[in-house]
């Protein structure tokens, strides 16, 4: 079976120095503390736990570099990488920490983004691309409810008691983000394109769905290109298709552009 780690990432805003509200551009000399990736939350498709990081201080480097390793240490074991706005949010934080800590990048892996699924197959149908959206709609759940941006301004400035109180509710609604990911993936399994029996060298010559892996396909009709025809099957478990890898029958004839 494929290595699938579902990824998400919450970061620590930045602190600056400016005049006024509405700056329409901040000189970088004004920065006095950069935006951070504040902690991660990470789950193996085939595990139950949650993993969990966290850097809750901005002044604990040490802290820090153990959240980036272990985030690339997963990020590298894993055959596909899922999350929700992963590829422009997610992914390029981790990117960027991994090249300051001159990590490099992890080993190759395939990037399944949610949002950009949900986008090419269901915007028009959806009222939102968000994951809560989604969690409400097809899950019948919800992410976790918190007090916005004071959720980070105690976690950076409280109390110490508000301080822990402050980590608690970020842990739990991290990992409910994973969570909700994970079963939304399992929902998108059907649309996703990806085959993921051929991971599976195992089971290579087993006759199984590419999406869940189910046995539980039927035959139904055929696929046509061009040129060949190949036996086309349903599953029963997860609904998506997929074709036989070699054709039914061809044409000694090709059609001419």
């Amino acid at each position: 079976m494929a290595a699938i780690l579902t990824l998400d990432i919450e970061t620590m805003p930045a602190i600056v120095e400016t005049w006024d509200l509405w700056p329409n551009y901040l000189p970088i000399d004004m920065v006095l503390v950069p935006a951070r990736i504040l902690c991660f939350s990470a789950k193996w498709y085939d595990k139950k736990s949650v993993l969990f990081h966290a850097a809750w201080e901005d002044d604990d480097t040490e802290a820090y570099v153990a959240m980036i390793q272990a985030a690339w240490e997963l990020m590298s074991a894993a055959d596909v990488v899922v999350g929700v706005n992963s590829d422009r949010f997610d992914l390029q934080h981790l990117n960027a920490a991994f090249g300051r800590l001159e990590l490099g990048p992890p080993a190759p892996y395939r990037s399944l983004d949610l949002q950009k699924l949900a986008k090419k197959h269901f915007k028009r149908g959806e009222m939102s691309m968000k994951l809560d959206w989604f969690a409400r709609q097809w899950l019948g759940d919800r992410k976790i409810k918190h007090d916005g941006i004071e959720l980070w301004q105690q976690i950076r400035r409280g109390t110490d008691a508000e301080k822990l109180k402050a980590q608690r509710t970020m842990k739990r609604y991290n990992i409910k983000d994973v969570k909700l990911t994970e079963q939304l993936f399992e929902r998108f399994l059907p649309w996703t394109g990806i085959n993921f029996s051929v991971y599976d060298v195992n089971n290579a010559d087993l006759t199984a769905c590419p999406k869940c892996e189910s046995p539980k396909i039927h035959k139904r009709g055929l696929f046509y290109t061009t040129a060949y025809a190949y036996q086309r099957y349903h599953c029963q478990d997860c609904g998506s298709w997929s074709r036989g890898r070699r054709s039914v029958y061809t044409t000694e004839l090709r059609p001419v552009a």
